[in-house]
């Protein structure tokens, strides 16, 4: 197993906080409606693209438009607050594995995708399916 990463041991106190936050006494930050109007945008140019790919699913322009909205789809289901810890990272693990089936080297999927798992593991949890 890979040693942490001084941002990694960061993301997970700081993701740490912020799930114990939400399931103790204090309540998530209410979103806003730019919150999730950049998500559900984001949403909506995803599932566009994988539509566009599954009609031509060799198509080289597809694969790179759909990989390119699937990242920027999965970080923002990761950071937004419009989704609660326990719906945010697995959904964004589910669309960078997706991201990851289209282009295997596709460096941020891979990054942020491993983070997430590496985050589930070092706090002793089921990695969700994807």
């Amino acid at each position: 197993m890979k040693k942490a990463t001084p941002f990694a041991i960061l993301v997970l106190c700081a993701l740490s906080i912020i799930s114990a936050l939400a399931q103790g006494p204090f309540q998530q930050a209410k979103p806003t409606a730019a919150d999730q109007a950049r998500l559900t945008k984001l949403e909506k140019a995803y599932k566009a693209a994988k539509a566009v790919l599954a009609k031509a699913p060799k198509n080289a322009k597809a694969k790179k438009d759909f990989a390119s909205i699937g990242v920027a789809y999965g970080h923002e289901s990761m950071i937004s607050p419009a989704l609660a810890p326990r719906v945010k990272y697995p959904q964004a693990l589910r669309v960078y594995g997706e991201v990851l089936k289209v282009d295997p080297n596709e460096p941020t999927a891979k990054k942020e995708s491993e983070l997430i798992i590496s985050i589930y593991k070092q706090m002793g949890r089921p990695i969700p399916k994807v």
